[in-house]
């Protein structure tokens, strides 16, 4: 129960604050104060039912590991994430909201820890607890390193950013492979620790998307001071 508890505040506390950064995206885009408004809201709304969706989805043993639910959620969520650069709103949104931020937001990965105290527990298998959960402590833990480089516009801030992110997304590709070869882990990933795979995986990956993103296009709004480089609106509609 305390680590149903635990889990679920810690995603709710996450969850708000990848709504804050969507928010200072949005605020930055031009035009009719009633589309920012519509964004604003539709973002909520959407974070909150995917959330509370997944979470009541994963209370009621949906997400068998020994069925689909697991892979179609992952794929259902980065398809999303992903057909949503399709629109030019949208783009404009990602590369407004400041790129330390996106970077700073993934501090939530060292949750993965507790992959780590499962196996330690007995429940989950070592082969694939260890490297998912130490991959996912390092990388929560480099994340406000990383910021703190690109907001004190350190001249190695854009490549050390760059190489983090490829950590990141390849530790989570190894821990996904390393779920579906090992079973979960020996069966270890029941609820809530199947809100990982299921919501924390997908989620993480995309921002990781967007932030590498701005960072190869230059197209964040606050790119490393060392660069001087000014977000601006046309230059997210022209990198298409």
């Amino acid at each position: 129960m305390t680590l149903i508890l635990l889990l679920t505040i810690i995603q709710s506390i996450a969850a708000t604050l990848y709504w804050i950064g969507l928010y200072a995206g949005i605020r930055a885009l031009p035009g009719e104060r009633i589309s920012r408004l519509r964004w604003t809201v539709g973002s909520a709304a959407v974070l909150v039912v995917w959330l509370v969706g997944v979470t009541l989805l994963a209370a009621h043993d949906i997400f068998r590991i020994d069925g689909p639910g697991i892979p179609i959620a992952l794929l259902t969520t980065l398809a999303a994430g992903y057909l949503l650069l399709l629109s030019r709103t949208f783009r404009a949104i990602i590369s407004g909201i400041p790129q330390h931020w996106l970077i700073g937001i993934q501090t939530f990965r060292i949750v993965g820890g507790v992959l780590l105290v499962r196996y330690f527990q007995g429940g989950v298998s070592g082969v694939f607890a260890i490297p998912a959960g130490v991959g996912d402590v390092l990388t929560g833990l480099l994340a406000p390193l990383i910021a703190y480089w690109w907001i004190a516009g350190k001249p190695y801030a854009r490549t050390a950013a760059i190489v983090w992110n490829l950590f990141g997304m390849a530790d989570l590709v190894n821990a996904v492979a390393l779920g579906a070869l090992t079973g979960g882990g020996g069966g270890g990933i029941v609820f809530p620790i199947v809100l990982i795979p299921t919501y924390g995986v997908p989620r993480a990956f995309l921002v990781h998307s967007y932030s590498l993103i701005g960072l190869v296009r230059r197209t964040s709004r606050d790119s490393a001071p060392a660069k001087s480089v000014q977000y601006r609106f046309e230059s997210a509609l022209s990198h298409e």
